[in-house]
């Protein structure tokens, strides 16, 4: 049975929003001198409240969904997360073939921050890019 999507939303709405609420105060209370206790009790009362938020949210998903859409979303993940370890191995071997160019890219670089930087775009770059596309292969399979 496919209810109605709205109330998932906000229930995920409130969701997002109490888990930044308790992340904001605790980020705030980390740099006190000492956590404060009401900074503990609030994260005791609010513990079993994001848990049980967490578990209607599953439940409400799961009435939101049928088999089909759950088919769509298992083949763009399936296709993105294949499509994505194909560009990030083409990546990898870059420097094995094109080595000249790859240290002229590397020397060109500002300083261990650009590096870092690059680094983590380098990783983590292909897999979006193999998410979209797979998003995009199963709208087409499945439109």
């Amino acid at each position: 049975m496919v209810k109605s999507r709205g109330l998932y939303w906000l229930s995920v709405a409130a969701l997002a929003t109490l888990c930044g609420l308790i992340g904001g105060f605790n980020y705030h209370w980390m740099h006190m001198a000492a956590f404060p206790a009401y900074g503990i009790i609030l994260d005791l009362l609010a513990a079993p409240v994001v848990v049980g938020l967490v578990f209607h949210v599953r439940r409400m998903k799961k009435q939101t969904s049928d088999e089909f859409s759950v088919a769509k979303k298992r083949f763009a993940a399936g296709t993105g997360f294949a499509v994505g370890f194909v560009l990030f191995a083409i990546s990898g071997i870059v420097p094995v073939f094109l080595p000249d160019l790859y240290h002229q890219f590397i020397n060109s670089l500002d300083g261990a921050n650009d590096g870092f930087i690059m680094g983590r775009v380098a990783g983590m770059a292909p897999f979006v890019i193999g998410l979209v596309v797979g998003q995009i292969a199963s709208w087409i399979k499945y439109r």
